[in-house]
């Protein structure tokens, strides 16, 4: 027994030092290894390296929406983000840069680090591009616009459509960009709108800086705004969820701002939805009583009135970590068709094959707003993370935390499991911003205000 404890201690030292070697070695040639630690994923690993996560993903035959487990080793291709361009999105026109800008916005932030801001007079860029992303392809990316692979060839004078690189940027004919209807105010110092197109399903960022403390409320697609202000009443955030299944089509934006005085300006623009280019699936479902479209939208409804709660303070930080460490077999936006139905329901969230009785954990810190068992979701847990944002965690075999609690991103709040209308143990994972069902995997993959 002493002479294999000995061996064992041997085959450890010799593996340390293998490794110590391996890890210079790999500095040397620009690599370094990361540990994966529990609640991380590839964006926000990627990010610590100021890399995108496609270097990481390819650097380790991954791709980007690939799970990871506590303790896994990443490799780490130094460098590499320095070859290509930035993924962030940059000023495309600056508002009149003056001292009293200066004065106004902190020095950590300038107009020129906003994006897609308006130009005082109104204008933007000509011509909309969009920026290709992995596993997308031209005829992915005609879906979410309404056209063809050979308009978009055409467009850009492409010899040959399947070659596309990450990062490439594509002109899109047809697409309208925003637009003001009048010159920003002279109290206005900055509107910025990202993205400039608005995607159903998708949540989009609104920021409007104001020279002097100013109360800001507006709406868009007959939503009423929900706005956050900070540095003193001047910078104003707003998130936008575009609700599933709302027309490709132009909205006007109306923003009423008002002073200490009481005085009212009002700031409108004009801003397209598009597709979100989801795909089909047609699914069988044994119980016909689940799939009546009254229980379903009386669950909805359900929902809604509880992610319409907008609580003034932010539990979240940045952007949403993963609820679970099993593979994703079910995203967002798909159209689905039950038992030979039109397509025109949709999954809401994404789903994580996983055993029943997996650990679920909370996606961020915030306050518990729900459990309960639902009909179409089974056992639920929902919370609340803050500025009109929440997550829902479905089919659980149990919930291990109660209504009020507060949790920390990363606690365990539930087991997966296969109640409710499900086909097997798996967890569905939702988002709602403002009371409308938003993509999830944007809130990992994207930081939010």
């Amino acid at each position: 027994m002493k002479r294999q404890i000995r061996r064992l201690i041997c085959c450890l030292l010799v593996w340390l030092v293998a490794m110590q070697v391996f890890a210079q070695e790999q500095t040397d040639a620009a690599l370094t290894m990361h540990v994966v630690q529990r609640g991380e994923n590839l964006f926000r690993i990627a990010l610590k390296y100021d890399l995108f996560a496609e270097h990481v993903a390819q650097a380790n035959g991954m791709i980007v929406t690939d799970s990871l487990l506590p303790g896994q080793r990443l490799l780490i291709p130094l460098g590499t983000a320095n070859a290509t361009a930035s993924p962030m999105p940059t000023a495309i026109a600056e508002a009149t840069a003056t001292p009293t800008l200066a004065a106004n916005i902190p020095p950590q932030t300038t107009v020129a680090d906003l994006p897609h801001s308006f130009a005082r007079d109104g204008t933007m860029p000509e011509a909309f591009m969009h920026t290709v992303a992995a596993g997308e392809s031209l005829f992915v990316i005609g879906l979410q616009y309404n056209l063809t692979v050979d308009t978009i060839a055409q467009a850009n004078n492409m010899a040959n459509p399947n070659l596309l690189s990450i990062g490439q940027q594509l002109a899109v004919p047809g697409i309208e960009l925003p637009r003001l209807t009048s010159a920003l105010p002279d109290d206005v110092l900055a509107l910025t709108i990202d993205p400039l197109v608005f995607k159903e399903g998708q949540t989009a960022r609104i920021e409007l800086w104001t020279r002097d403390a100013t109360t800001v409320a507006g709406s868009f697609i007959e939503q009423e705004l929900r706005v956050i202000t900070r540095e003193a009443g001047k910078r104003h955030n707003i998130l936008v969820g575009v609700p599933m299944f709302t027309p490709t089509a132009i909205y006007p934006l109306e923003l009423m701002l008002s002073d200490a005085n009481g005085n009212t300006q009002l700031v409108s623009a004009t801003i397209q939805v598009i597709s979100g280019g989801y795909f089909r699936q047609s699914l069988t479902i044994d119980d016909s009583e689940l799939l009546a479209r009254e229980v379903e939208e009386a669950e909805i409804v359900q929902l809604a009135q509880i992610a319409s709660i907008f609580s003034p303070q932010r539990a979240w930080d940045g952007s949403l970590h993963l609820p679970a460490a099993d593979n994703m077999n079910a995203y967002f936006g798909t159209l689905r068709s039950y038992n030979g139905s039109p397509f025109d329901r949709y999954h809401s969230g994404v789903d994580f094959a996983g055993a029943t009785g997996t650990s679920v954990r909370a996606t961020a810190a915030g306050e518990v707003m729900m459990v309960e068992r639902l009909q179409i979701r089974g056992n639920t847990v929902m919370l609340d993370h803050g500025w009109g944002v929440y997550s829902i965690y479905a089919h659980l075999n149990e919930a291990l935390t109660q209504v009020g609690a507060q949790v920390t991103a990363g606690e365990v709040i539930g087991t997966i499991g296969s109640t409710g209308r499900s086909t097997g143990p798996h967890l569905h994972w939702e988002v709602w911003v403002n009371g409308v069902n938003v993509d999830p995997l944007q809130w990992v993959n994207e930081v939010f205000p």
